[in-house]
């Protein structure tokens, strides 16, 4: 049997797992400690679920980055952050050209172009 692994050391060590019988894959990597190798990967989030983290995530850099604790955040802040999103897409967020952006600004641009798609 010839077997193709991609993917590095985990495609390899659950691979391993797998040909050795056992019914659900083993991570059987050294660097993983004892008592979780034998343990299932949680499966990837999806839909809302998904939603609710990136923008939990997102929200979380926003405030970060927000050092004045005013709301508000400029361009070089959302950069610093590495919110290159709303770095990209700063203008036609700050449609009032105020030379900052809100939270709440940042949320209706998402939205607006999720309505458009």
């Amino acid at each position: 049997m010839k077997r193709v692994v991609r993917g590095g050391l985990i495609a390899a060590a659950l691979l391993a797992g797998v040909a050795a019988g056992a019914a659900t894959p083993v991570l059987r990597d050294p660097a993983l400690p004892e008592a979780l190798r034998h343990t299932r990967p949680a499966p990837p989030s999806e839909g809302v679920v998904l939603q609710a983290q990136v923008e939990a995530k997102l929200r979380g850099r926003f405030e970060a980055a927000d050092a004045s604790g005013q709301g508000h955040i400029s361009r070089a802040q959302a950069e610093a952050a590495g919110l290159g999103f709303v770095a990209r897409h700063f203008n036609a967020i700050d449609s009032g050209g105020h030379g900052s952006v809100s939270w709440a600004q940042v949320q209706a641009y998402i939205a607006q172009r999720a309505a458009a798609r």
